[in-house]
């Protein structure tokens, strides 16, 4: 980071003129990781409709994109995959703060 960051507010409008901007990050990683679960599950038969899923774009709404994929964001049970690889993540990440030494909390 540099001393200008002081200023990043003030011309990335996004920061104050889109109040919790950032839970559609959020959003947005934890399907891909669900998304990716799946494709890892089905295999190559997914591709076809995530590459349909891909050229809509914004053009539907979250749930009207994948629901061609067979999936229902309005199920709890869709984002456990996702989370699943989450956590799988968060743990090597710790394993390997471990090995080099590094103590959690």
């Amino acid at each position: 980071m540099t001393p200008s960051i002081d200023t990043w507010w003030s011309y990335i409008p996004h920061f104050i003129h889109s109040p919790f901007y950032t839970y559609a990050y959020s959003f947005g990683e934890l399907l891909v990781l669900a998304l990716y679960q799946l494709y890892e599950d089905a295999g190559e038969s997914f591709v076809p409709g995530y590459m349909e899923m891909l050229s809509k774009g914004g053009s539907v709404s979250p749930t009207d994109l994948v629901a061609p994929l067979g999936v229902d964001i309005n199920d709890p049970g869709f984002w456990d995959g996702g989370l699943q690889l989450l956590d799988q993540m968060v743990t090597h990440a710790e394993e390997l703060a471990r090995t080099v030494g590094c103590k959690s909390g």
